[in-house]
């Protein structure tokens, strides 16, 4: 073998591993944000996300845990509630 194809063997080895690399980084990461923790769903690195994200992916989220009609019910409590006109101050 030649110089040139030692190169380009190595350069293709340094390539693979460094994909693989990435993949298994990757893999981690995503396993451990899917990871659900031991007394709920919610944790504190989910609240953090939610801070400064302003919500969590989907993939976060077991279905599960949502109570729609609850949710529905309380979202119509919201909006039905009335709401107090703002005091005129300029007057």
């Amino acid at each position: 073998m030649t110089l040139y194809q030692w190169l380009g063997l190595l350069t293709t080895v340094l390539v693979l591993a460094l994909l693989l690399a990435a993949g298994i980084v990757t893999w981690r990461r995503r396993r451990s944000l899917n990871r659900p923790s031991g007394t709920g769903w919610l944790t504190d690195d989910m609240i953090e996300r939610i801070i400064r994200q302003g919500r969590l992916s989907a993939g976060e989220v077991p279905d599960e845990e949502l109570d729609f009609e609850e949710i529905a019910r309380e979202e119509d409590r919201f909006w039905s509630e009335s709401w107090d006109e703002p005091e005129a101050y300029w007057e």
